[in-house]
């Protein structure tokens, strides 16, 4: 039975990466109620579950080649800029929607608590899971813009909990608003990372910027927020698909090695 689950893990490492992914940041929801650092252990989870499955799949040459993602942070300045300014140019493309549509016009930045700045770092636990394994893994069969799709829909629902759980960041979200967000935001994700060298340092600080910073608007309940957001990611990622040469090309390696990376 063992040997059966170990073959099938190793024919199918991005599957076994996704159900660990959940499973470890699932498992510690229900133990929020005790302490809220068990949600924070839960960012960790898709790093913990990309390690495991390149420790399964290849050892420690594989776990070496993954954390080097980390370390990955002589790229252009341009990329830095780029990774945490777009989205607060973003935000204010939000706000002036917002505006348009009869808001106030206030240019107000969303307050920074100390606790926010400590999610903006520990974000790379998601990061070095969702850019830094799944989506390179997924790229071996697939097209870049089809992995960011796969990768953005299934990093919305890894948050599923938090919309249910009461008290937790994503209570009164729409979920459907959420997921073209995340799906959106993964293809812009993925663009930067071709653009910086696979570097999770980049993809953190994007994912940071977009938690951390951005302009109020509280004219706008929750819901308008949300879907004003899903818009202007939307047409972000449909600006980087049809500008971007390669996203949508071929896979980097054949399909005939599918079974390899699936």
């Amino acid at each position: 039975m063992m040997r059966s689950v170990l073959s099938a893990a190793r024919r199918r490492p991005v599957a076994l990466y996704f159900v660990l992914a959940y499973a470890l940041a699932w498992m510690l929801y229900p133990l929020i109620a005790v302490n809220q650092l068990f949600g924070l252990l839960g960012l960790f989870a898709p790093a913990a579950a990309a390690v495991i499955t390149s420790a399964r799949i290849g050892g420690r040459a594989e776990v070496r080649a993954l954390l080097r993602r980390l370390t990955a942070w002589r790229v252009g300045w341009l990329w830095y800029a780029v990774a945490l300014g777009l989205p607060v140019l973003l935000s204010s493309a939000i706000l002036g929607i917002a505006i348009l549509r009869g808001a106030p016009a206030s240019l107000q930045f969303s307050p920074i608590s100390p606790l926010l700045l400590v999610v903006f770092v520990m974000v790379v636990g998601e990061e070095l899971g969702w850019r830094g394994y799944a989506q390179p893994m997924l790229e071996r069969t697939r097209s870049p813009m089809i992995a960011a799709l796969i990768v953005g829909v299934l990093w919305g629902l890894w948050h599923l909990p938090t919309f249910i759980l009461p008290g937790m960041p994503q209570e009164g979200i729409p979920l459907p608003a959420f997921l073209i967000i995340t799906t959106a935001a993964s293809v812009v994700l993925a663009w930067l990372m071709q653009r910086a060298n696979g570097s999770v340092v980049i993809a953190t600080l994007f994912h940071g910027a977009f938690n951390t910073f951005g302009f109020l608007t509280p004219s706008l309940s929750a819901a308008e927020r949300w879907w004003l957001t899903a818009i202007v990611y939307s047409l972000a990622a449909a600006i980087v698909l049809v500008l971007v040469r390669g996203m949508a090309g071929r896979p980097a390696i054949a399909a005939g090695s599918a079974a390899a990376a699936d």
